[in-house]
This record gives C-alpha cells, structure tokens and sequence, in this order.
C-alpha cells in the first residue's frame, strides 16, 4: 500500500499519537471516548467468535491484519490464542507486540508481508476501506486468504455498503458482493452469519 492508499499517512499517524487510542480511533474524539468505541468493538467481535462457535481461542492461531496498536489482538490473546499481527506502523506493531507477548507482529505492507505458517482465523477490521486503489485491494485479499489455512476463516470489517463510493480521496466503500466476488476468486467461500452484517467471514476451500 503506497502513499496513495495511506499508509505513510499511517505510519506518521502513530509517530505523532504514540502510545494513544487517537493512532487507531477517532482522532476528534476524546481518549475516554475512543476506549469506550474500541469497548463496542471489542464486543461485537466477541460476539461474533460466539457465533463461529466459542469465546475458547486456545490452542487456535490467529492473525491480525491491519492489526494497529493491538486492542483487539490483546482480546484474541486473553481468550488464549497465538496471536501474529502485521501493521504498516513500526510504531503499531511494537505496541501491539507488548499488548500480546510471545506474538510474532511485523512492520509491513498488507500488498506484502508474509508469515511462515498458516492460521485458523484471519482478522481484517476496518482496515480496507483505506486501500482506495482496487488492484490493491485484491492483491491485499490474496493475502488474507494465503495465510488461512486450508478451512480456516477470514473475517473481515469493512463498513460495506449497498453501492459502491468513495466519500473521500482517501476512502473507498464496496459492497459485500465485491467481496464475495474477490474472495471467491481467491478461494475462500463466503459463511457470514446472518446475524453479524458488519462483518464478513470467509472460509478458505483450499
């Protein structure tokens, strides 16, 4: 992702916020304000590992993707996964490091990065949007589904809409059938629970 889908604005981002939920929240908002959206998220995921089948993450393998300073990585690790993250931030991916300890987390591009092994589920939240470019964006999706396993999920947030726009230069909406369409193309299967739209979740066929 070069600058022209944001990652240097990202990565000077979390240099001038360090150590602050602005880096990753709402960077008009108040830092009691930030927690309590992050609190909302947190639960939603949580909710929706409910519904994949259990709050019990030991002895899965997650990957957080866009993982920023690590506040929902750190959820994933206190329900006992082996958590690995990767951010454009070096900054990010230190901080998420501290948050999940043991926890492999790289400073990289999405277009790029590359683990050794495999996972069982893939998070991506509310990251894509801010890959503008849609060439990018498939190439970023290629590597969610490479680095699931083989029936290994991908959930992905992504604030998909019902058409397509771009309400800013910095900012591309699709719809879910973009994605089911991309993911389809990379060999994952869309499973969405019905009860979670904001999320989709993909299973890896091979």
């Amino acid at each position: 992702m070069a600058g022209t889908d944001n990652e240097a604005y990202w990565i000077a981002r979390h240099e001038d916020y360090r150590h602050k939920l602005a880096a990753v929240g709402d960077i008009s908002s108040s830092e009691e304000r930030n927690l309590e959206l992050y609190a909302q998220k947190k639960r939603r995921v949580a909710d929706l590992l409910k519904t994949m089948g259990s709050l019990d993450l030991a002895g899965k393998t997650v990957l957080d993707a866009g993982c920023g300073i690590g506040m929902v990585s750190e959820l994933f690790f206190v329900l006992g996964a082996e958590v690995n993250g990767v951010d454009a931030s070096p900054v990010a991916a230190k901080e998420a490091e501290l948050r999940c300890p043991g926890g492999d987390f790289q400073a990289a591009s999405l277009l790029d990065f590359s683990f050794s092994q495999s996972f069982d589920i893939v998070f991506c939240l509310d990251v894509l949007y801010h890959v503008v470019d849609d060439e990018n964006w498939k190439r970023v999706l290629v590597q969610l589904v490479s680095h699931a396993r083989p029936g290994g999920r991908v959930v992905i947030i992504d604030q998909h809409k019902a058409e397509p726009f771009s309400p800013a230069d910095h900012v591309r909406f699709r719809t879910q059938q973009m994605y089911d369409e991309a993911m389809l193309a990379c060999g994952a299967q869309t499973v969405t629970p019905p009860d979670h739209p904001h999320f989709l979740v993909y299973e890896r066929s091979s």
